[in-house]
């Protein structure tokens, strides 16, 4: 593990004194720290280091740290300030003491169905507000959703959601758990997003179970793209408003406004939810008294208690939830509505030589049950470092960019003979239209070729379906530029109108398209792929026109004398040859922004097309994954470059 930012004792721009490291995220470091000034503990939030490389995000953190501090609701963290200093940007959030909603459910709590809706409605009530100040949290699990020393619940890390994740490659089973339908094919987080989120989080809050479950994250993502929320019984009267909120279309589920005016629908009363904090287990040898002083040597007589047998006072068990596992201990929360506890009945008194034969026996039998725990343990531990890859090796993720995935299903390919043997499993999670892959070949990869994996990964591909063809219109010839660039773009098909292409036409006016042609100077066919680039000749009147792929150079004149006296002919002739058009070599693009991309192709006259997320009609993409044709071929000018972007 990379070391910290800050040590314990660190004063952070003379105000804040570091305390300790609580933990490290995807986003940021975490401290725990007081505030000099104010005197109360405080939370420093540092942006890692690997992402304040980027100028867009620490540019984005700063935006976001400044909006966040104005945002003040019962039910969100604070954020208090924010700096930065010898290059590290941070962020000053509200300590709230009261643990976070993951740390009940691993203790094994669940809430009844009242609590369950008063959950969802104060968290509701606050994703509310944060949409309506142009905030998506895009991020949201148990973890985020922290409570107050009054056990009242705040939504945290606003200014954090969805920071950087543009950089990031791999996703955990944690990170995808709560993701929505949309963001799980690729598209940006909204509102909906959070609102599905939280029916997942309420749904397993009441029934103690993760809503889709699955071995990888792709895996966990596949099961809900399509799939309504599970039926639980435990779920009551929220079965219905969590199947509404938790709607595939995010254009059918209910907003957080509305997700929380029918969750208040079935609350007993108006008060907020309020969770006790969760007690930390003593160890084992805490729950042990030291015995009373010895006052003879050997032999200890029976308590005239022991030798008449007379009973002790009967002890209780606590009441528990049906779906948990263990009683639970005096700190833990009681749902409203459940009793404390149910006393034990009476047995009958028992002598002296009973009570040493009895303990005998169940001397035994724990040492039978220790024995059998010890085993049990030594199982399941090795079940798991096997299931975990503990006693694999590691091999070399292969390329699979560009194979055929009917190819792979052939026992007789050498590459599927090569995944087997180092333990590769692949499986295509997604398919996508494509106009610079073939049909059925690989897109995309995870992991990433080169990278060391486990024997036993599972290797995820997105399939190319090939390219969507698309009619062109007909009528364009006459119209100006910007008219039939605008119905081409509708129909997903982008057109150039340069100057350089304008031909010589006696119908046409002059600056209206006189001809389409695909890039490479051919006429365009009835239909074209989605996301072709045209080219709209336009007229320049009946004199001579202007050609892109060839020049007509005049190379010999002839006089000839008819009478000496008299007159003189002249007659000229005119050669036509035809250049081959210049070769331009492709530049290396992986890696560049978008500017940097326009600059690069717009210099040698290349045309580029997208396709990943980020791409389509308002790109939101940051960089270039791949490219085709690679760096350094060579190819004709104005050929068009397919990018594979995020």
């Amino acid at each position: 593990m990379a070391p910290s930012t800050f040590a314990p004792g660190h004063h952070l721009v003379s105000r804040y004194r570091i305390e300790e490291l609580l933990g490290v995220g995807q986003t940021a470091e975490v401290y725990l720290a007081q505030d000099l000034s104010l005197q109360r503990t405080v939370v420093v939030k540092v942006l890692l280091p690997q992402l304040a490389e980027h100028e867009d995000v620490r540019r984005a953190f700063r935006d976001r740290i400044v909006r966040a501090a104005t945002l003040s609701h019962a039910h969100l963290a604070r954020v208090y300030d924010g700096g930065q200093e010898h290059g590290a940007i941070f962020m000053i959030t509200e300590y709230l003491g009261g643990g976070s909603l993951e740390d009940v459910l691993a203790s094994g709590r669940t809430l009844d169905v009242d609590d369950g809706a008063r959950l969802g409605r104060d968290v509701a009530n606050a994703l509310s507000y944060v949409h309506d100040n142009g905030f998506v949290h895009g991020a949201l699990s148990p973890s985020k959703l922290l409570f107050d020393d009054e056990g009242r619940v705040r939504v945290s890390d606003i200014a954090l959601a969805g920071l950087g994740a543009a950089y990031r490659l791999r996703f955990t089973l944690d990170d995808v758990r709560y993701l929505s339908p949309e963001q799980a094919i690729g598209d940006p987080a909204g509102a909906e997003s959070d609102v599905y989120a939280l029916a997942l989080i309420i749904f397993e809050a009441v029934t103690g179970l993760t809503a889709f479950d699955g071995l990888t994250p792709e895996a966990v993502l596949r099961a809900r793209i399509n799939a309504p929320l599970p039926v639980r019984p435990e779920l009551g009267t929220l079965d219905m408003l969590l199947a509404q909120a938790a709607v595939p279309d995010a254009r059918l589920r209910l907003d957080a406004e509305q997700f929380a005016s029918r969750l208040s629908g079935v609350i007993s009363n108006a008060a907020p939810l309020v969770v006790a904090p969760v007690r930390r287990e003593l160890p084992l040898l805490a729950s042990f008294t030291a015995p009373e002083p010895r006052n003879s040597i050997g032999f200890r007589p029976p308590s005239p208690d022991q030798v008449v047998g007379a009973p002790g006072p009967a002890p209780t068990l606590a009441a528990r939830s049906p779906n948990l596992a263990r009683p639970r201990s005096t700190g833990d929360w009681t749902p409203s509505g459940r009793d404390a506890g149910t006393p034990l009945r009476r047995t009958a008194p028992r002598g002296l030589e009973q009570l040493e034969y009895e303990s005998a026996g169940r001397r035994r039998q724990l040492a039978f049950a220790v024995a059998a725990l010890l085993l049990l343990v030594i199982a399941v531990g090795a079940g798991a470092a096997w299931k975990f890859g503990l006693f694999s090796s590691n091999n070399t993720v292969p390329s699979l960019i560009g194979v055929s995935f009917n190819a792979l299903q052939r026992p007789s390919n050498p590459l599927t003979t090569q995944l087997k043997a180092d333990g590769f499993t692949v499986t295509a999670n997604l398919h996508r239209y494509s106009t610079s892959v073939a049909k059925n070949e690989i897109i995309s990869q995870s992991p990433v070729a080169g990278t060391s994996a486990k024997s036993g990964q599972v290797i995820t591909v997105t399939i190319s379906d090939g390219a969507v063809l698309v009619k062109v219109p007909i009528g364009l010839v006459g119209e100006d530029c910007a008219t039939a660039t605008s119905q081409l773009a509708t129909l997903k098909i982008n057109a150039q109108c340069p100057t350089s292409a304008s031909v010589a036409s006696t119908v046409t006016p002059v600056g209206r398209v006189a001809r389409v042609l695909l890039l490479n100077g051919k006429t365009v066919p009835s239909a074209v792929p989605a996301h072709t680039t045209l080219v709209l000749a336009l007229s320049s009147g009946p004199g001579t026109s202007t050609s892109t792929t060839t020049t007509t150079v005049a190379t010999a004149t002839t006089t000839t004398t008819v009478a000496p006296t008299t007159s003189t002919s002249t007659t000229t002739s005119t050669t036509t040859t035809t250049v081959a058009q210049p070769l331009v070599t492709t530049p290396n693009l992986v890696g560049k922004s978008r500017a940097q991309v326009r600059a690069a192709m717009h210099g040698i006259g290349l045309y580029y097309t997208t396709s990943g997320p980020g791409s389509g009609a308002t790109p939101t993409w940051k960089r270039v994954v791949s490219q085709i044709p690679r760096a350094g071929t060579k190819v004709k000018r104005f050929s068009t470059v397919s990018l594979n972007v995020r």
